[in-house]
């Protein structure tokens, strides 16, 4: 594969990162509005919003690096698919299990992306490192 093909790749899984952690957002701040009866857990939530808030902060850094932006479409989509998933367990009499589990696979979802940006970036790096000097 090409170095602009990986690179295309590895900026489009920025981009996607960036949108995933705003999805993480709008599900997240729903939920630690409703949790009154959960003091720990909406601490934690709290918390947690502000990991991603850094995170999109560091998301947009790399991007601003590499000469690239978020996709604004790919974020105002997945919000508001957040929101919705956010919204669909208020109904639900076991809200707090519900949201429990979605964030709990939402999570692992995320690591698999960032695993999936290091592979790339390393990949990447192996090359750089590798080429003779002047074709990096």
């Amino acid at each position: 594969m090409s170095d602009s093909k990986t690179r295309e790749i590895f900026v489009t899984g920025l981009k996607n990162a960036h949108a995933m952690e705003n999805q993480a957002l709008s599900i997240m701040k729903p939920q630690v509005k409703r949790i009154e009866n959960y003091p720990d857990i909406a601490a934690r939530l709290e918390e947690h919003i502000r990991e991603t808030e850094g995170q999109i902060g560091r998301l947009e850094e790399i991007l601003t690096s590499l000469a690239e932006d978020n996709s604004s479409l790919k974020d105002a989509a997945l919000s508001f698919t957040g929101s919705m998933a956010a919204l669909g367990h208020t109904v639900a009499g076991d809200e707090i299990l519900k949201n429990s589990m979605a964030n709990f696979a939402f999570e692992n979802f995320e690591i698999a992306a960032y695993k999936s940006l290091i592979t790339i970036a390393e990949l990447v790096d192996t090359r750089l490192s590798c080429a003779p000097r002047g074709e990096s």
